[in-house]
């Protein structure tokens, strides 16, 4: 992968305005994705769901859907069985405890850049797509 390509993670803020990180990330009614670099970000695009009340499970596969090329997703609260899927298509979730401009997280990620992080994860999301990955877990030992 390019140095350059490294230096870029994408992470997306559930909103409801595109500047505040301002709601749960299962009702939330946009996340607003940006694109980082140690020394800028940009707003990509900014994904609008309809408001559904209750636990709805197609309303996460969309949500899941939108993340999949993100580094981490900020919210103010995500249930424990959505975390996991998050995690497990290796998309972060971080939820912040009070409503934030974004512009603000924004600036405090660039002043702790996980850059190491997401080269991390670049490898092992390639590990993951090689067809042959989880035959060689399953044949590696096992503590």
């Amino acid at each position: 992968m390019p140095k350059q390509q490294q230096q870029r993670l994408n992470i997306a803020f559930a909103s409801s305005n595109e500047s505040d990180l301002d709601e749960h990330f299962g009702s939330c009614q946009q996340l607003s994705i940006y694109r980082l670099s140690p020394d800028s970000w940009k707003h990509i695009k900014s994904v609008q769901f309809a408001t559904v009340q209750g636990h709805n499970q197609q309303k996460i596969v969309q949500r899941l859907a939108v993340l999949s090329d993100c580094f981490a997703v900020y919210s103010l609260a995500c249930g424990n069985s959505v975390r996991q899927q998050l995690l497990a298509q290796g998309t972060r979730v971080v939820v912040h405890p009070q409503r934030e401009a974004i512009e603000q997280l924004l600036t405090q990620i660039q002043a702790n850049w996980p850059g190491a992080i997401a080269q991390r994860q670049s490898r092992q999301r390639n590990k993951k797509q090689d067809e042959n990955y989880f035959n060689h877990l399953a044949e590696s030992e096992w503590e």
